[in-house]
This record gives C-alpha cells, sequence and structure tokens, in this order.
C-alpha cells in the first residue's frame, strides 16, 4: 500500500475513501492491496456494501467483463439453500462460457452481493454494483428486492435480470431508455398471472391430476395466507381471482416478522385446504405454531418459494405435516428435455450431486446467464478488431433477436454448452435465432422481457418434492 499526502487526501476525502495512520488514504492497484472490508475503485481502497465482497470468475483475467448479483443468499434461518442453488447454476454457466474464451476473448467476472432477503440492501448494493464496479448487468431475485434494485439500474442504464421474480408488477416498470429501444428490465420466471390461474383450475377440480386419486375434491372452504410484498400480493391476488367464487378468506403477514395473525385466521377458519404464498421459513413457522395450538393433518398447498429443502430444515420435527401436500413452481424437472437433462448432469457433477429438480428456479438461473452472455455476443459485434461497447442497453437489443416472430425460421439453439459457440456467432453477427433453455422454450414477448411457462405440480414425498405432472397455462 501507498499513502498520499495529505492534500490530495482532503481533495477526495468527500468520496468516503478509508485512511490508514496520521490521516493517510490507502491507494490500491488491486484489491488484494486493501483491507478484506474494502475494495480496490479507482485507484483508492474504499468501503463495499454489507454482503457484498464474493467473488467469481478469472480475477487476474485482462480486461474481463465485469457483471454483478445481489441475491437473497441467507434470510431468517440462515442460509437459502434455493438461492444459494440457483447461484451455482449462474456460477454453472459462467464457467462453460469462459472455458469456450468468453466473449471476444474476454470471460465474465461476477461481483456478489448478498441481499439478506431485504429489499433496501439489495437496493444498495445495485448501486454499488452498477455506479462503482459499473457492471452493464445485475442479476436480482425476488419480486421485491428486483423492484427495488430496478430503481437504481435503470437510471444507470444497466440490464436487470431475474430468474425469480414473478410478480405482475414486473411488466409495468419505466425501464425503457429514453433514448428509445427495448426494456432494461428482463426475466426467465413466467408472470404470477399463470400460476394464479393454474392454481384456482386444480382447487376448483378443474383439471386432472395425475394421481390414483384427484386430492383437490370438495374444496369449499380456502384460506390464503401470503407474505406482504410484491411478490404475495401479486400471486394472492391471481390466485383469488381464479378461486372465484368459492370461498377464500384472506391472511397477509410480514416476512421474517410475528406470522400469529395469519395462524389464528388458519386456526378460526378451519380450511378444506390453505394455499401458502410465502417463503419457506415463514410457512414452516405457521405450521409450527399451529402445531403447538394442536392443529395437525391440515391440507396444504405451497408456490413456488416454498420448493426449498429448507422447508423441511424450519420445520424440524414438524416436517411430516407436510407430508402429501402439493404445490405448484415454474416447471424444472423436464426430464423429455435435452436441455435440462444436460443441465441436470452437469449441475450434478459439479455440485456433490445435487439435484436442481429439488429446488425452485436453478434451470431459470442457468438459462438467465446464458441469455446474458449471448447478449453480450450482440452487443459486442462480429468485428473481433473493433468491439461495439457492452452496455445494458445493447444487451437488452441482443436479448431481441432470441426470439423470431411467429412464422419466420430462425436458427435454433438450446442454451448450454454444446451449442454456445454456434449460437454465440450467430449473435455477434445480430442474427435472430430461436432459443430453448433448461427451463423451458423462452419465447420472449420483446414489449415486457418475460415469456411464459409451463409449470409443474409437486408433491411432497418422503421428504422431497417429487414432479406429479407438467401443466400448460390456459391461453388468454
Amino acid at each position: 500500500m501507498r499513502a498520499l499526502g495529505l492534500m490530495t487526501c482532503c481533495t477526495v476525502l468527500l468520496a468516503g475513501c478509508s485512511f490508514t495512520t496520521a490521516g493517510g488514504l490507502t491507494e490500491c492497484e488491486t484489491s488484494v492491496d486493501c483491507n478484506a472490508n474494502q475494495v480496490c475503485s479507482s485507484g483508492f481502497c474504499l468501503p463495499q456494501p454489507e454482503g457484498c465482497g464474493e467473488v467469481f470468475g478469472p480475477a487476474n483475467a485482462t480486461n474481463p467483463i465485469a457483471i454483478g448479483a445481489a441475491l437473497p443468499l441467507t434470510n431468517s434461518d440462515g442460509a437459502d439453500e434455493s438461492e444459494v442453488q440457483a447461484l451455482n447454476s449462474i456460477k454453472l454457466a459462467i464457467g462453460e462460457v469462459n472455458q469456450r474464451q468468453g466473449i471476444n476473448g474476454r470471460q465474465f467476472l461476477l461481483y456478489i452481493c448478498d441481499t439478506r432477503s431485504d429489499p433496501n440492501r439489495a437496493r444498495e448494493q445495485a448501486d454499488w454494483l452498477v455506479n462503482e464496479k459499473d457492471v452493464p448487468v445485475v442479476f436480482a431475485s425476488g419480486s421485491g428486492q428486483t423492484i427495488a434494485a430496478s430503481a437504481v439500474t435503470i437510471p444507470a442504464g444497466a440490464l436487470l435480470m431475474t430468474h425469480t421474480a414473478t410478480s405482475p408488477d414486473l411488466a409495468t416498470l419505466s425501464d425503457r431508455p429514453s433514448q428509445g429501444g427495448p426494456g432494461l428490465v428482463w426475466r426467465t420466471a413466467p408472470s404470477d398471472t399463470l400460476q394464479g390461474r393454474i392454481i384456482g383450475e386444480l382447487l376448483k377440480g378443474n383439471r386432472t391430476v395425475n394421481e390414483p386419486t384427484q386430492p383437490f375434491v370438495s374444496i369449499d372452504n380456502t384460506v390464503i395466507a401470503y407474505v406482504d410484498d410484491p411478490y404475495g400480493q401479486g400471486l394472492s391476488g391471481e390466485t383469488l381471482e381464479a378461486l372465484t367464487p368459492t370461498p377464500v378468506v384472506t391472511a397477509r403477514y410480514n416476512r421474517n416478522e410475528d406470522v400469529s395473525a395469519a395462524v389464528s385466521v388458519i386456526n378460526d377458519r378451519n380450511p378444506d385446504i390453505t394455499v401458502m404464498v410465502g417463503f419457506s421459513e415463514d410457512n414452516a413457522k405457521i405450521i409450527s405454531q399451529l402445531v403447538s395450538r394442536g392443529r395437525t393433518g391440515l391440507k396444504w398447498f405451497f408456490t413456488d418459494a416454498s420448493k426449498d429443502p429448507g422447508l423441511f430444515t424450519s420445520l424440524g420435527n414438524n416436517r411430516s405435516q407436510v407430508e402429501g401436500a402439493y404445490g405448484t413452481a415454474p416447471a424444472q424437472a423436464r426430464l423429455n428435455s435435452n436441455a435440462y437433462v444436460q443441465f441436470r448432469s452437469r449441475f450434478g457433477s459439479t455440485y456433490n450431486n445435487a439435484d436442481p429438480g429439488q429446488f425452485s428456479f436453478t434451470a431459470h438461473a442457468y438459462d438467465a446467464m446464458y441469455l446474458v452472455a449471448l447478449g453480450t455476443a450482440y452487443a459486442v459485434g462480429a468485428d473481433a478488431n473493433n468491439p461495439q461497447p457492452i452496455t445494458g442497453a445493447r444487451i437488452a437489443e441482443g436479448l431481441t433477436r432470441v426470439t423470431p416472430a411467429a412464422g419466420v425460421a430462425a436458427p435454433a439453439f438450446e442454451l448450454g454448452f454444446q451449442n454456445f459457440l454456434e449460437a454465440r456467432q450467430e449473435m455477434s453477427r445480430g442474427t435472430i435465432i430461436n432459443v430453448t433453455g433448461a427451463s423451458g422454450d423462452l419465447d420472449f414477448d420483446n414489449a415486457t422481457g418475460e415469456a411464459p411457462s409451463e409449470y409443474e405440480l409437486w408433491k411432497v414425498e418422503n421428504g422431497t418434492f417429487k414432479t406429479v405432472q407438467l401443466i400448460n397455462p390456459a391461453a388468454d
């Protein structure tokens, strides 16, 4: 490290720099020169936001393509297993792309921040990523946190990509650049307008379930318990609308706070089934508190945020209460899809034989990174000697070229390492291509940056999540 003179120190004091002995400002060449809770930015050691610090990728590579992630890797119960595995999916895709020389010889470097499931932290971390680290892309997760991050990524001109945010609110964000062009918020997770519709069809008995006996018969008394944030509000509202005119009572609560009011509603109502629109740690608290009141053997229906082994961990001795419960999520385990089978094989061999189908949104996260890579190839262009700037707007423009118009023939590629070199080349030329991901077809609406999806109906069986069937949402 080198200490600057007092005059230089005074000049940059307001930038928030750290001081060493005798008031000297710490100067650096790389982050190795800084303290553990600092990063080297523009030649000076600056404090990084709490929760940031992990970096994945070739830190010593020449001129890497830096991108960022602000993800809820922990919650009030500790590690969020689904989010950790979704990040692993992003890392897997980055590793595969970097092994193939990245984009125009430049490899991807990922700055990782843990939001701890707090939208305010997500916004602060996204601000640091786009304004201090100058990343053109930020990965976000969770509807509330993605919306919070968008408040800083959109003005900064960065692309915001999410693999989990399903709230219908995302489609209403004003994310188009002032100079025109496609929006800057994209997602591989489908909107909850579709999931709510499917839950309604199932609970009203309008869909046949691939089970020996139909599990949703004589459902005349339903409670929807939901987390009071954009995710819970959106999905509970869509589900309530889909269940009409069936009698339904709703109960809301704040994430990681007191759930006793929702517990009382379920206890007093004694419903035929309770739809749990929330995260695994809160759902486990609700169920455990009901058990403590003597309410056992209740019937549960979960949504995508609870397809997480952390549900069983949080329930502890009460895990038997959810045995046989059903739930829905954007489809993961597509065993008839080569793209998914290849992803599952690579994921398992990389992460201790873990099954990505036991978590929500792992395939969507893997696809999200490959889409960012292809969008970046478009942004750079075909002339290796005269590369174009990599900006969020240019990557977004590239993403409008992965879904051809209806009836238009286009080269077809599965997302993953097998087809990446060819797909990268076509995208750099500006060719419109047609991609299929591990998570499905990904036929994007370029006006909203979202794609429809199949859903899976899953069932808790022997402490695991078993896919019962795949369901296509009914057309509007």
